[in-house]
């Protein structure tokens, strides 16, 4: 408690001098009692003296620090020293307590009795106390986000590194979220309350997940949604002992005779138009699982000059499809392979997906029907084994130039792709159903399913002494078959397929005609009829390791014969027309033949720059007509080699490292 008007005068100054509250000064002050408020000569001669004494002990102090390096220890009074300027001040001290108690004493009993006020020297201590306090606070604040600047940038460097890790669940430090940076927070939000500033704070927030989805190497991420960038640069060596006349897609059903020209003569060509580009896009939201993919190569419609100087091979479309996933449903709709093509599980569009051997032919190979086309289709997932579907392909009613017509309606042949023409007048789409079985032995995988194919065709024409046309239509089906099954777990697969049809031919790559027009008795109308056509194949896939794979495949195609008698040609009665009847041309295939091995070889890989692989097809083919002339050969045989180099990209959106790996 203050006990003399000195006290009073030495502790206004220093309250005033500190950063203690008005408050709290005055309740220092009115501590006092009034009566020493009013001041005497007693209390100023014991203020006189007090400051004495105590300016006495500051000059002690004072001449200790000056003298402190002296080596001869002096004895210091205060009569026998000349005072500095400072200590004349001390000494004069007792006259100013006495003159500042007189003035003070009326404003502290004022003070006691009225309401606090503040004064404009407190007001400008609090401002510089509050500032100073501000300073500190914004110094705090900088620290804090250069911490959160080098964590988002440890961030992106683990973002860009090879090895992708899982990031935490936990956020990043931000301010009053009471997570990572409460340290911080707590100091800096305590001294903005001392000094009495409300600061209204805006947290930082993370706009990641709590547990991001790791995206594969090679993709990027569009939004919430992953791209995906697949495809290969490729260059190809095909040798064939006969002149099929084909680029990398082998004319399956058309290879020539020994007897011909083309059928005594290889051919060779280096080609880099199997190179492939593929973008894959994945999305969810809304419980919706979507896919979109499109893919293209360089073998379009190549003009008949095209290896000729500029090799200008054009782009064409091979998949465009959006597939859509929600719980047991999956909506597929686009150009994609066809559900007569076998899988290797499920029922998924992805080449990956699919048995399409690891042949390099693009023709895939004898005995393994396919088609990309247009389709729209609906699976239902009943549990992780059963998946039934239905859907609808683009159809075409195929003769090629397997087909003799009647002599008096040969324009209808115009109705009907005859590979003269773009557009054959198909009666509705292909309807085709399919029912898978998946599940692990042991570990190993087997693959089952059924597929299910209606087709049809019409045509229409005027019969002969009738002014009017009349439309005919016929119908077609046919099923499949097929399986897989692991052998060895991850190592040796065995895959098969059983296919047969009335009108199936369009999936067979171009080997036989779906139909045949077929004259009446009279020679006067026509009608339409299907060809049975059948297929199967049936292999073997070793993976011997991560970078070596090996395979062996069978395949046959087979086309029944459908002949009749021109009843329409009066200028030669009795001509077989029709498909392999006797007489017919050697391109009536009665069966087709294939043997091949494959041997996949990669040189290096790495899961950022993708991989270099070779590989090499050696594949053995014959085919027998229905009707072979006299001195002809009865089969018509070619060997062929693809051997080539390949870069793939790292991306995992197809089948681009052509499964020398389980998919």
């Amino acid at each position: 408690m203050t006990t003399s008007i000195g006290d009073v005068i030495r502790r206004v100054a220093f309250s005033s001098a500190t950063a203690c509250s008005a408050a709290r000064r005055s309740g220092h002050w009115s501590l006092m009692h009034l009566g020493w408020v009013n001041g005497s000569r007693l209390l100023c001669w014991l203020a006189g003296q007090m400051g004495r004494r105590k300016a006495s002990a500051h000059l002690r102090s004072v001449l200790e620090r000056l003298h402190r390096s002296s080596d001869r220890p002096q004895r210091i009074t205060v009569r026998n020293v000349s005072w500095p300027a400072e200590v004349l001040r001390a000494r004069d001290m007792k006259i100013v307590y006495c003159v500042l108690a007189a003035l003070l004493g009326p404003g502290m009993t004022l003070a006691q009795s009225s309401s606090r006020q503040p004064i404009s020297s407190q007001n400008n201590n609090d401002l510089t106390s509050e500032v100073q306090a501000l300073r500190e606070a914004l110094l705090q604040m900088q620290k804090q986000v250069a911490a959160q600047q080098q964590e988002i940038e440890a961030l992106k460097a683990q973002s860009k590194s090879p090895v992708t890790v899982p990031a935490s669940s936990e956020p990043l430090p931000s301010r009053g979220n009471g997570v990572g940076g409460d340290s911080v927070s707590s100091k800096f939000e305590s001294t903005i309350v001392s000094a009495g500033v409300t600061v209204q704070q805006q947290p930082i927030q993370t706009q990641g997940h709590s547990k991001p989805e790791q995206i594969p190497l090679g993709a990027f991420r569009l939004g919430d949604a992953i791209l995906e960038l697949g495809g290969f640069v490729d260059l190809e060596n095909v040798f064939r002992t006969t002149n099929t006349q084909s680029n990398i897609a082998t004319n399956l059903g058309g290879f020539p005779y020994g007897n011909t020209p083309q059928g005594r003569v290889s051919e060779f060509r280096t080609t880099a138009q199997f190179s492939r580009l593929s973008f894959k896009v994945h999305d969810s939201f809304a419980g919706n699982d979507i896919i979109g993919f499109v893919e293209g190569d360089f073998s379009g419609n190549d003009g008949p000059s095209v290896y000729q100087s500029a090799n200008p091979h054009t782009n064409r479309l091979r998949l465009y499809f959006m597939d859509l996933k929600r719980g047991k449903w999956e909506i597929l709709g686009g150009q994609t392979w066809s559900w007569l093509t076998p899988n290797r599980e499920g029922t998924g569009p992805i080449p990956s997906d699919l048995a399409i051997t690891y042949n390099e032919d693009q023709s895939l190979g004898v005995g393994v029907p396919y088609t990309r086309a247009a389709e729209f289709r609906v699976a239902y997932h009943l549990n992780e084994h059963w998946t039934f579907g239905v859907g609808i392909e683009d159809p075409n009613q195929y003769i090629g130039g397997f087909v003799a017509l009647p002599a008096a309606f040969t324009s209808v042949g115009s109705q009907f792709d005859n590979g003269a023409q773009v557009g054959a007048a198909n009666a509705f789409p292909d309807v085709l159903s399919k029912a898978t079985y998946d599940n692990e032995f042991a570990h190993r995988h087997l693959h089952a399913e059924v597929t299910g194919l209606f087709t049809g065709a019409h045509a229409s024409a005027m019969p002969l002494g009738s002014s009017s046309f009349k439309t005919h239509m016929t119908v077609g089906g046919g099923g499949q078959i097929a399986t897989n099954y692991d052998l060895l777990c991850d190592k040796l697969v065995f895959l098969a397929n059983i296919f047969w049809s009335d009108g199936g031919a369009h999936y067979l790559a171009a080997t036989g005609p779906e139909l045949v027009v077929r004259p009446n008795a009279a020679g006067t109308d026509i009608s339409l009829s299907m060809v049975h056509a059948g297929a199967a194949s049936a292999g073997f896939e070793w993976r011997a390791t991560q970078k070596q794979a090996f395979a062996i495949y069978y395949g046959s195609d087979y086309y029944g014969r459908n002949f009749f008698p021109d009843t329409t040609n009066a200028a030669h009665p009795g001509t077989i027309i029709g498909y392999g009847g006797p007489g017919s041309p050697n391109s009536n295939n009665r069966a087709i033949q294939q043997v091949t091995f494959d041997w996949l070889q990669t040189l290096w890989k790495h899961p950022r720059y993708g991989a270099l692989q070779t590989y090499t097809q050696y594949s053995y083919l014959t085919r027998a007509p229905w009707a072979v002339a006299p001195g002809d050969p009865k089969n018509a045989h070619l060997s062929m080699v693809y051997a080539g180099l390949r870069y793939v990209l790292p991306s995992s959106a197809s089948t681009l490292l052509r499964v020398p790996y389980p998919n």
